[in-house]
């Protein structure tokens, strides 16, 4: 608790000097909430070919959002490319660049149109520089209604985006998806990043065949972990179980995020049966499992 209030008030220290507002964070459900309350300011954002301001909408989680106000216009583009891309960026600033030790990156978005259905790729969401920028579209199965947008911070890490010092936010549309004068709304708000206050197994599943050999050596695990890193830190209870009931408990140390782990089986000797590897076996809120069979080796010597 002391490690902790001194790293708050260094951030709160660091943040003042720079003229940069202090976080806010708040739990909800069991999941810890970092608030971006200025993405929701429209002087934060940058424009081309279209507009922002202050939406009249409030999110239904609190709080303002932005207007981003696209008139399609399929001749008033650049010169060489008349049906254009209109688009909005934030530049993230200090604390708020670093996603690293956050599961999810999560904001509200409503869409209001003069067409009566949206196209499949209504607005791009981009996140980070290229190389490494990720990307989505985003879909709405109908206007005039909020929806959650929830990202993993680790489809970032996979396309390889350094989550420690994210660069800005954007969002964009492609007229071509669009017909000329359309008109199209967006409405966002309540940009954040989440995480479990609790540590999770969120993807568990054997990267090898369910099916292994008398004597295999070693299971590769697939692992997604989420949670506060010191509670990660103490590990991942792991339970191997037979028809004959436990076989092993463990502490799997794993860290964050989405990983492989190789699980060491060798000095088991794991005779022929059904098998079941398990995580947080005791928590059936958290507890995840993995069916496996153990064959004869074909090729055993007599």
């Amino acid at each position: 608790m002391q490690r902790m209030a001194v790293l708050l008030v260094a951030l709160f220290l660091v943040a003042t000097a720079s003229g940069q507002t202090p976080p806010r964070t708040t739990t909800e459900d069991k999941v810890e909430i970092r608030w971006l309350d200025r993405l929701c300011d429209a002087p934060g954002w940058t424009v081309a070919e279209c507009s922002v301001g202050k939406s009249e909408l409030a999110c239904p989680s609190g709080g303002a959002a932005i207007l981003m106000h696209v008139p399609v216009d399929h001749t008033a583009g650049e010169p060489n490319y008349p049906i254009g891309w209109p688009r909005i960026a934030c530049a993230l600033k200090g604390w708020e660049t670093d996603w690293s030790q956050w599961d999810n990156f999560e904001f509200m978005i409503l869409a209001k149109s003069t067409r009566e259905k949206l196209p499949k790729k209504a607005v791009g969401l981009l996140i980070g520089q290229r190389p490494a920028e990720f990307s989505r579209s985003l879909e709405f199965a109908e206007k005039d209604k909020w929806i959650n947008v929830s990202i993993p911070v680790e489809a970032l890490k996979e396309i390889g985006a350094a989550v420690q010092e994210l660069s800005q936010v954007r969002f964009c549309v492609s007229e071509s998806d669009y017909q000329d004068k359309d008109v199209v709304d967006f409405h966002v708000g309540a940009f954040r990043l989440t995480r479990s206050t609790a540590c999770e197994v969120t993807e568990f599943s054997a990267k090898t065949n369910l099916v292994v050999f008398q004597g295999q050596p070693v299971l590769k695990l697939d692992v997604t972990v989420v949670g506060p890193p010191d509670e990660v830190k103490r590990g991942v209870p792991f339970t191997l179980k037979g028809k004959e009931g436990v076989v092993r408990r463990e502490m799997l140390p794993l860290g964050r995020g989405k990983q492989v782990y190789p699980c060491d089986i060798s000095e088991l000797k794991l005779v022929p049966g059904d098998y079941e590897l398990v995580v947080f076996a005791d928590d059936d809120a958290k507890r995840k499992a993995v069916s496996l069979k153990v064959v004869e080796d074909p090729w055993k010597q007599e």
